[in-house]
């Protein structure tokens, strides 16, 4: 890393900085890279029916810009790129206008599901490989989302991380994108977006493919929050996303048919990786160990959720990985990577599946009619609920009390000693109801 540029990883520490588009790993920790030579945007936004970080592109284009030279610099790159869908020429005639990106390239992505995760991204504009259990920055590369590399350009300013830009679709009067404080619960996002179209509306937190029902509409947003969507009970999704684990299980006993079309179109299978979701349904029937190598195949999961998708029987391997994934790191068991060269399943470029496909098997082509405004609407809240927990990692500590006065962007929780984590920010100015452990409220 060039000397010059340490104070950048340092400064989105200090903001807050996390990744925006997946798990929310700091970005500090990232920016400390070495051996990085091509820094790609991520703006692919594979997710269907997001529209995000397409209005970011748009609306913040010379802070996309900024936030994307300043982490080439930190981490010493010489190629920059944004990673965008070819079927967005709009948005690709508009970045391509704007001064700045003369000297980065636009690479335009195929449209399929999932482009956006990261290995893809390396795949497609590198042509590298990032072996099993690896990361981009292992074959050069740093991958960041758009509105990370925005918040980035806004931490060298002084700006922390208080506001996140989200879509808001479904059962609403007026979907469409927007940017809201940190804490502010989805109820009260919904009601400026006109409110839901239905009765008892069922809150889903992030895209279709791999976000999560969410018990309560009073769920805050966090700096990870990339949607909300309001379902109705008798939704398809919502009825196949709540299948009490146990229940799985007993499927996939008497149901699974071995007929291998979730491992067809497993993304990590298809780039050569040894995970194989067939297998797994076998392993958890017969009661296989914790050792075994199929049980281990579970940390090459990214739980893009196709293996639901291919499933004639709707069986879920991606929520069994997930269980199995979780019992092995409890047990302090973790992957043992391997310097193995991969190739590519030779129908891997056969086998992708475009986002459509996806929204028609979840029955979900009515709300993909009402296309969210491009706009960004900007809303305010009076009381927020912010978790310590905004991403990967230990949760911020609060160093503030119930009773305390706060400004917005002031800092209300710092990373815990010697561990991985992102401080956290006053998203708006008042007083500190609450400050615990897992939680901060300002009202």
């Amino acid at each position: 890393m060039d000397s010059a540029y340490k104070d950048i990883a340092r400064t989105a520490r200090e903001a807050g900085v996390v990744g925006a588009g997946g798990a929310g790993f700091p970005t500090h920790v990232k920016l400390a890279a070495t051996g990085i030579d091509t820094v790609v945007a991520n703006g692919a936004e594979c997710e269907p029916l997001l529209a995000n970080d397409q209005a970011v592109m748009t609306h913040r284009t010379p802070e996309l810009l900024e936030g994307l030279d300043l982490a080439a610099r930190a981490v010493g790159a010489t190629r920059k790129v944004i990673a965008i869908k070819a079927k967005r020429g709009g948005i690709i005639a508009h970045l391509q206008s704007r001064a700045g990106t003369q000297t980065a390239e636009i690479f335009k992505l195929a449209d399929y599901y999932p482009a956006g995760d990261e290995q893809e991204i390396v795949r497609e504009v590198t042509g590298r490989r990032v072996p099993e259990g690896g990361i981009p920055p292992d074959v050069g590369v740093l991958v960041q989302n758009v509105e990370t590399l925005v918040n980035l350009a806004r931490s060298v300013r002084g700006q922390p991380v208080t506001r996140r830009v989200l879509t808001v679709a479904g059962e609403v009067r007026h979907p469409g994108v927007v940017d809201v404080p940190l804490g502010m619960s989805a109820r009260e996002v919904i009601a400026a977006c006109g409110g839901a179209t239905c009765d008892d509306p069922v809150l889903y937190a992030g895209g279709p493919m791999m976000g999560e029902i969410r018990d309560s509409l009073d769920t805050p947003v966090i700096k990870t929050t990339s949607g909300f969507f309001v379902l109705p009970a008798d939704n398809f999704l919502r009825q196949k996303r709540s299948i009490p684990l146990r229940h799985i299980l007993r499927q996939a006993q008497s149901a699974c048919t071995n007929c291998m079309q979730c491992t067809e179109v497993c993304p990590r299978y298809l780039l050569g990786h040894k995970i194989r979701p067939h297998k797994i349904m076998n392993a958890v029937t017969l009661g296989l160990s914790y050792q075994s190598d199929v049980i281990m195949e579970s940390f090459l999961c990214m739980f893009c959720g196709m293996c639901e998708y291919a499933c004639p029987m709707w069986l879920s391997p991606r929520r069994v990985y997930q269980e199995v994934r979780a019992g092995l790191i409890s047990r302090g068991i973790r992957f043992q990577r391997t310097e193995k060269e991969t190739q590519d399943h030779p129908m891997r470029r056969f086998r992708r599946t475009a986002p459509d496909r996806l929204v028609r098997r979840y029955e979900l082509s009515g709300y993909a009619r009402k296309t969210p405004d491009p706009a960004i609407l900007e809303l305010q809240a009076s009381t927020v609920r912010l978790p310590t927990r905004q991403g990967t990692g230990s949760p911020a500590v609060p160093v503030v009390h119930e009773g305390d006065r706060v400004t917005a962007g002031q800092v209300i929780g710092d990373i815990p000693e010697g561990k991985l984590g992102a401080r956290l920010h006053a998203s708006i100015t008042g007083k500190v109801t609450y400050a615990g452990p897992d939680e901060i409220r300002i009202g």
